[in-house]
């Protein structure tokens, strides 16, 4: 079976067009804020908004269309080769760190979607590879722990209130968007009340 790659290109365009709203441009605002006031006026400042950046046009995306755009996934990830590269020291164990990132949380997910239908999306997938080249393994452990917690929270207000049942399917990029960001900022704060790494 044969694509048109005019149309993929359109649709890939079109997805982009679920991101803005006041969702986006409020989130978008704080994501500016926390990542220069947290990081610093730096290049891991810099690197750091960006990242929260995309992860809250993931989010709104997500929350309007219920999609997350490939190509933001994309540019995560070419943001993680970036940040790597410019931010940390380049040797064998921080590359394998980031490419452990990926596979972490993306595969495990990938496995539950593949025998539990409808489990978990592609895009949320693409989404937790994407942001694992960024942060590395040991931040997205503690950005899934984070939003595990968050989703937790909102499932339990649900169910609580009959606003769903427990078949109900829900959107998880926002609470994703949420836990990595909350890691790219406070991972090592995060790391150590966990693990006491």
């Amino acid at each position: 079976m044969t694509t048109d790659p005019s149309k993929a290109k359109n649709n890939l365009i079109k997805d982009l067009k679920s991101i803005p709203s006041p969702v986006f441009y409020i989130f978008a605002a704080v994501a500016v804020f926390s990542g220069l006031y947290v990081r610093g006026l730096n290049s891991i400042g810099i690197f750091t908004t960006l990242f929260l950046l995309m992860l809250v046009a993931c989010a709104a995306a997500d929350i309007n269309k219920g999609i997350v755009p490939d190509l933001v996934c994309i540019a995560i990830a070419i943001l993680g080769i970036a940040n790597y590269l410019v931010n940390e020291p380049v040797s064998l164990d921080t590359a394998i760190s980031h490419l452990i990132g990926v596979i972490i949380i993306s595969v495990p997910m990938l496995i539950v979607s593949l025998l539990v239908k409808g489990a978990f999306g592609g895009g949320d997938i693409k989404l937790t590879a994407a942001a694992g080249l960024y942060l590395g393994w040991k931040f997205m452990i503690a950005g899934i722990v984070v939003a595990s917690f968050a989703s937790g929270l909102y499932v339990i207000y649900l169910l609580l209130f009959k606003k769903a049942k427990i078949k109900s399917k829900i959107r998880i990029a926002a609470f994703l968007a949420y836990g990595l960001g909350v890691a790219a900022l406070f991972g090592e704060v995060i790391l150590r009340l966990l693990f006491r790494w």
